[in-house]
């Protein structure tokens, strides 16, 4: 986790990842934080997310909200957008998967504004910054603004790179956010299901824009 100030800021990513993938399928590894990344990126165990379907030639259109309100249709317009530059199908709201992040959230606000993973069986992305500093379009942007520093077309994970990926991935279907405020700071969870960034699975997951392999 870095910290920048004034104002604020900090991301921190938790995504599952298959370091070495067994014949049963991936097994997961923790990975320690890099002193000089900006991002800390843990690795959480789940099931290997579900098979992805060939790109099409044609970029999907972002979903509209539907009847979402507030930050909810403010984080699925946020991912859509960024996804449909990649070839990602939009992304639906889950109430489930907010309420693990709200709950997620709830219990990093309990702990004194921790800023650490849920080690859950969910993809995970966390940022924080200064009361009021950001909002879900820039916390969505603040992840994928990671695309700088990705290699197309082989790109695998990286602790610079590993919340865009999991914002873009492909095999991802659902998202939900949650929000808690303490000692002056906002802390933004967001869940994802299936999770990404499996190792050998990036080509196939992560297209670069113009979305040719």
């Amino acid at each position: 986790m870095r910290l920048f100030a004034p104002p604020l800021l900090a991301i921190l990513g938790c995504t599952t990842m298959a370091c070495a993938p067994a014949p049963a399928g991936p097994v997961p590894v923790a990975l320690a934080p890099e002193e000089q990344a900006p991002a800390e990126v843990t690795v959480t165990p789940a099931a290997a997310p579900a098979a992805v379907a060939p790109a099409s030639a044609r970029r999907p259109p972002p979903r509209p909200a539907g009847k979402l309100s507030g930050d909810a249709a403010a984080f699925v317009a946020a991912h859509n957008q960024a996804r449909a530059r990649h070839c990602a199908a939009p992304l639906d709201w889950s109430p489930r998967l907010a309420e693990l992040a709200q709950r997620w959230a709830n219990a990093l606000r309990d702990k004194g504004c921790a800023f650490e993973h849920s080690n859950g069986e969910t993809g995970e992305n966390l940022a924080g910054g200064t009361v009021g500093t950001l909002d879900p379009g820039a916390v969505v942007k603040m992840w994928y603004d990671e695309v700088a520093n990705y290699k197309f077309p082989n790109g695998g994970f990286s602790m610079k790179t590993g919340h865009f990926t999991q914002v873009v991935w492909r095999g991802t279907t659902q998202v939900g956010c949650g929000r808690t405020r303490c000692n002056g700071m906002d802390i933004w969870v967001c869940e994802y299901d299936p999770p990404g960034n499996w190792e050998g699975q990036y080509r196939e997951n992560v297209l670069p824009v113009g979305c040719k392999r």
